[in-house]
């Protein structure tokens, strides 16, 4: 499976027809959306759907990546065991304020992967910044643990917490802090403009 990340195609979690044919695009990556994509009372029947989909097996050469909804919720754990047995490839963390953040999903990866039988560290972790202190703690959280492929920037998430309003230029300075954060850990190497590959 390649590592390179060109192109992500996000998917809504509840959208049966969607998670049945996206494979045929080929992306580098396919994100199965479990959090903001999915209504309240879709929550338990997307997150079946997405177990299942997981398994199928045109998705074996592609990434795959769950974004799960918080773990302080009462779906985040659930997403969390539903995707890793299913055999995700990558976590996608919301609302990552903290380093202790990953720790504590670190902490329940190594349980899940150890139940299933899963070499323990096999599922990768993707940083979804969204607010001004998951921005001051950047580099913290992408120096945290080595299941790290990656941090995200959720630019209307952070300006919704600022309290003000996107424009022109508005996430130049953030998405430089997160390059800045991403460079920092000495695990990742540019390939060209706009491709990251994890050393």
């Amino acid at each position: 499976m390649s590592t390179l990340r060109r192109s992500m195609l996000f998917l809504p979690g509840a959208n049966a027809a969607m998670l049945s044919t996206a494979f045929i695009y080929r992306p580098d990556s396919i994100m199965f959306d479990l959090e903001d994509a999915v209504a309240l009372r879709e929550k338990d029947s997307a997150r079946l759907l997405v177990f299942h989909a997981l398994q199928h097996p045109m998705y074996q050469d592609i990434e795959t990546v769950v974004r799960i909804n918080p773990l302080n919720t009462p779906f985040g754990l659930l997403d969390l065991e539903a995707a890793v047995r299913g055999g995700v490839d990558v976590i996608r963390l919301p609302k990552t304020d903290t380093p202790e953040d990953i720790d504590e999903l670190e902490g329940h990866l190594e349980r899940i992967e150890r139940e299933c039988g899963r070499e323990v560290g096999s599922t990768r972790v993707m940083a979804a910044i969204e607010s001004a202190i998951g921005v001051i703690n950047a580099v913290a959280i992408a120096r945290r643990s080595p299941r790290l492929i990656g941090i995200a920037l959720a630019a209307f998430d952070y300006v919704m917490d600022m309290q003000t309003e996107r424009g022109d230029g508005t996430e130049l300075f953030l998405r430089a802090l997160c390059g800045t954060a991403r460079s920092s850990c000495g695990r990742y190497r540019r390939l060209r403009r706009g491709v990251v590959r994890r050393q």
